[in-house]
């Protein structure tokens, strides 16, 4: 699909080499460069996981002739991916401004820990004190008053898809302006993508700002998730909660052996303890209830619709032998080049590429990246609907196709505004017969179709693959389903939660020893939509490149799987090892955590190296068991002082209201960080905003999520539809 791109990426971060991979993976031929000696974590299953499929290269930065290579380099490539600060990609003569003087056709793309225009870009990109920058632990759920540290890495994950499809935004660009140019995201912009779930102030309506939670009170969260017999545990989503769990032939049973009562939580709990967790599991299924068991990290590998979907694939490393390793979730029906191994250092290293042509286009660049671009969503929900989102906010035109009622997430106030931000509504009834002419010319007009339907119901409308290719042969379709569609399971209903159970995540993020907590926000639904949203992307380039428009897939399970990135299966059949969260939910180690200091405030620690290590300890003590003891006698102020002068990464955590503080802080007004825009029913709605940072080319924030039909009449009339013939439609109850 990308088989035409050549991508130079440097970097031993987290989101640098999942951004590669997914690449790599997406047909791009993806050279790594290495320092002297390699990646310090060869040989581990995060190496082998996030770097299959590229070529290495050993290249001294901090030599002329280590620049001189990368530049021979740098000449035939389409792509710079880095995780180098702005200071530090100057200091090698990759700052934005040489790079576009010496190859005006290169995107670059850098992801550093703050946005790349931030006053703290050259601050640490450790998760953890981004998180703490953000102010993201605060929105999370745990056993103690004061901030909470979660173990999924949701900068991280962030950022790689937002640098990942930020590239391919700025390549579709390049093949009309012939140029290339910035296309930056940060960890805080990773964040940033996923709290729109949680953090939105609305100026009226029915939700106009979400209650703060109480700094010092625990808040561990477990909503529809329940201990069986035996101890296990499982996740249920049923979002109208209209379920009656009565109707249960095992509540049956348990009823029968104990008097309980169903009209309290408690009681509700002390029946699921009655039951094994496969008899509850049956149920649930039976009803059409989603559920899953929550099981530990690692274990989804296993997984029978895992490996039915090839979201867990075999790979021969060189380091580690015969593995089993998540893949990506990308299906498609474009070959794709996966299951190669990572590379050996230094193997593959000699690029030929060819010298590229002198442009690839030559029309005038358009005001946005993706303006002109033409997107027909058919969604609902978060888990793929987001990811047009995210188009629309670079300038594509997004038409929201929804239900005379509406989108059934809009009782779900942000995370309707989170998916349908940048998007038209047209209200169309696909049940009735006379809305099929108007669907065909809907995706006549488009070049993406997106849903995320079940199958079953898709076809009825019309929505199959065969049925939208039959008025646009040659549309990028994408669809996000739960479960994948080459197992038993593709048209079982899905949601996050139920997914980050199954993925480990609602036990990694309770910390050692504790009880599984539902993860807040919506990980795997965010992560799912951004997945979507690289198909997409990598879709549309193919599309304008000269190719086709592909037909792309990902699932809620296959991100699930991605996610598992640190662990493999080895050859023994057990999972590698990986960090845990502390029982306390401070951090991993006494040198990667949060430390509350005398004022009652916090500071978040990354001292991985071991000058860093020995540092903390001349600050902290020697017993490095007692550093939480010495914090506690220190200020804020002084400790934080103290850890810069001493060069330890550290960052005071933004905690106690830190939604409210975010929106007010004009600097992140000033830096598009925010989006503040005018909706029918809620009044000015405030989000978090910019995503990425494109340099020259701006993003404009145009629509606020719509009400339901609330451009219905000017896109019929754009589709050639006169308003007699609207009219007509609205009086049949077609159109709304």
């Amino acid at each position: 699909m990308l088989g035409d791109l050549r991508i130079v990426e440097i970097g031993e971060g987290m989101a640098v080499q999942v951004a590669g991979l997914m690449l790599s993976e997406l047909g791009a031929d993806v050279l790594k460069v290495e320092r002297p000696g390699g990646d310090p974590a060869r040989g581990t299953a995060p190496f082998a996981n996030w770097n299959r499929g590229k070529r290495s290269v050993v290249l001294d930065l901090d030599t002329a002739e280590g620049i001189a290579a990368l530049t021979d380099r740098l000449a035939g490539a389409d792509v710079l991916l880095h995780q180098f600060t702005p200071q530090q990609a100057g200091a090698l003569g990759l700052d934005d401004a040489a790079l576009a003087k010496a190859f005006p056709r290169l995107v670059t793309c850098g992801i550093t820990g703050s946005p790349h225009h931030h006053p703290d870009v050259e601050r640490g990109a450790d998760d953890l004190l981004v998180a703490a920058r953000v102010g993201a632990l605060y929105e999370n759920d745990g056993y103690r008053g004061g901030p909470i540290v979660y173990r999924y890495r949701q900068g991280s994950w962030a950022a790689a898809h937002l640098a990942a499809s930020g590239i391919l935004a700025r390549l579709v660009m390049r093949l009309q302006s012939g140029s290339g140019g910035a296309a930056h995201t940060s960890l805080f912009q990773g964040f940033l993508s996923t709290l729109p779930l949680v953090w939105a102030r609305n100026s009226e309506g029915p939700m106009p700002n979400p209650p703060t939670y109480p700094p010092d009170a625990p808040r561990a969260m477990a909503q529809q998730l329940f201990q069986c017999r035996d101890g296990d545990w499982l996740q249920i989503m049923d979002p109208t909660r209209q379920f009656d769990y009565a109707t249960m032939p095992t509540m049956w049973e348990a009823m029968a052996e104990a008097e309980v009562d169903l009209e309290t939580p408690e009681g509700v709990e002390a029946a699921f303890r009655l039951r094994p967790r496969d008899s509850w599991i049956a149920d649930m299924r039976a009803a059409d209830i989603a559920v899953e068991p929550a099981y530990p990290m690692g274990e989804v590998l296993r997984h029978p619709e895992v490996e039915a979907n090839n979201y867990v694939i075999e790979v021969d490393d060189p380091d580690l032998g015969k593995t089993r390793q998540p893949n990506v979730p990308f299906h498609t029906d474009a070959d794709l080049p996966q299951g190669r191994p990572a590379p050996r250092l230094g193997e593959a290293g000699e690029a030929d590429w060819a010298p590229p042509p002198a442009s690839t286009g030559a029309g005038a660049a358009p005001a946005e990246i993706l303006e002109g671009v033409r997107v027909l969503d058919l969604g609902m929900f978060l888990a793929g609907p987001m990811g047009p989102s995210m188009m629309g906010d670079m300038g594509a035109d997004v038409i929201k196709v929804e239900a005379l009622t509406g989108d059934r997430i809009r009782f779900m106030h942000r995370y309707y505004q989170a998916a349908a931000r940048s998007k038209r509504s047209l209200a169309l009834d696909l049940t009735k017969p006379e809305a099929q002419p108007i669907l065909e010319r809907l995706i006549r007009w488009a070049e993406v179709v997106h849903h995320n339907m079940r199958f079953k119901g898709a076809a009825k409308l019309g929505l199959s693959e065969e049925g939208i290719r039959k008025y646009n042969p040659d549309v990028a379709f994408n669809y996000v389903s739960a479960y994948g569609q080459r197992g038993t399971r593709g048209n079982w209903p899905g949601y996050d939660s139920i997914f980050n159970a199954i993925a480990g995540w609602e036990f990694e993020n309770a910390g050692a020893g504790n009880k599984p907590v539902f993860n807040r926000p919506g990980t795997m639904d965010v992560t799912s939509a951004q997945s979507c949203l690289v198909e997409i992307m990598a879709s549309l380039y193919a599309k304008r490149a000269g190719g086709r428009g592909h037909m792309t897939q990902s699932s809620l399970l296959g991100v699930a799987a991605f996610t598992q990135g640190e662990r493999l299966i080895g050859s023994d059949g057990k999972l590698t090892e990986t960090y845990h969260l502390t029982s306390d939910q401070t951090g991993f180690s006494p040198y990667h955590r949060i430390f509350e200091c005398a004022d009652g405030k916090w500071v978040a620690v990354a001292a991985h190296k071991p000058a860093q290590q020995a540092a903390l300890r001349d600050i902290l003590g020697a017993d490095d068991a007692g550093f939480a003891v010495a914090a506690k006698v220190r200020s804020t102020t002084d400790l934080l002082a103290a850890l810069e002068a001493a060069g330890v990464p550290s960052d005071a955590v933004n905690f106690e209201d830190a939604m409210h503080r975010f929106f007010d802080d004009p600097l992140n007004r000033e830096l598009n960080l925010v989006s503040a825009l005018p909706q029918p029913l809620y009044g000015i709605v405030e989000q978090p905003g910019a995503f990425w940072h494109f340099g020259d080319v701006p993003i404009v924030f145009k629509h606020c999520c719509p009400a339901v039909g609330q451009h219905s009449d000017e896109i019929l009339r754009e589709i050639g539809y006169s308003d007699a013939e609207i009219a007509a439609f609205r009086d049949a109850r077609i159109v709304g």
